[in-house]
Parts: structure tokens; C-alpha cells; sequence
């Protein structure tokens, strides 16, 4: 029988980009999408102790592994410029 997922919600922002935000957010995408941590996984292409690392706010983690997880979960991240 297939394991149930309990979806997350997704985390408020104050408008500061940090680790902890992204891990929440990225575990919630991944849980509110109905997908294990395996199965995240092998669609991104990574190795599971990333998707925990990366929930976890462990440390440890690529900048290529990283975008790898962004990207396999379809989680658009924009850019601006500050013009001061």
C-alpha cells in the first residue's frame, strides 16, 4: 500500500530569503504535491539526504543540487534588482 503524505503548509514570508523559508517551502511543494521524500528524490535527480538536508536546514548541500530540487519541483524563484 502506498504511503499517505500529509500535506504541509506552505510558510509565510517576511520578505527575508533564508534557508530555513526555503526548506519549509520546498517540503511543503514536495508534500502538497503527494511525493515521499524518495520519490522527490529520484525526480530531481539528487540523492535523498539532499531533499532532507534541504527541509531540514541541515547544511551541506550544493548550489547545483540545490537549483536540481528548485527545478525537478517546478518552484519559481525571481530575481529583482534593487534600484537605490
Amino acid at each position: 500500500m502506498a504511503k499517505k503524505i500529509k500535506p504541509t503548509e506552505y510558510p509565510t514570508s517576511d520578505l527575508e530569503l533564508t534557508a530555513e523559508y526555503l526548506g519549509k517551502f520546498i517540503r511543503a511543494k514536495r508534500t502538497n504535491s503527494n511525493l515521499t521524500s524518495h520519490q522527490t528524490a529520484l525526480l530531481c535527480n539528487v540523492p535523498v539526504d539532499v531533499i532532507t538536508k534541504l527541509e531540514n536546514n541541515s547544511g551541506g548541500v550544493t548550489l547545483d543540487s540545490f537549483l536540481k530540487v528548485i527545478n525537478g519541483l517546478s518552484i519559481n524563484i525571481e530575481l529583482t534588482r534593487d534600484n537605490k
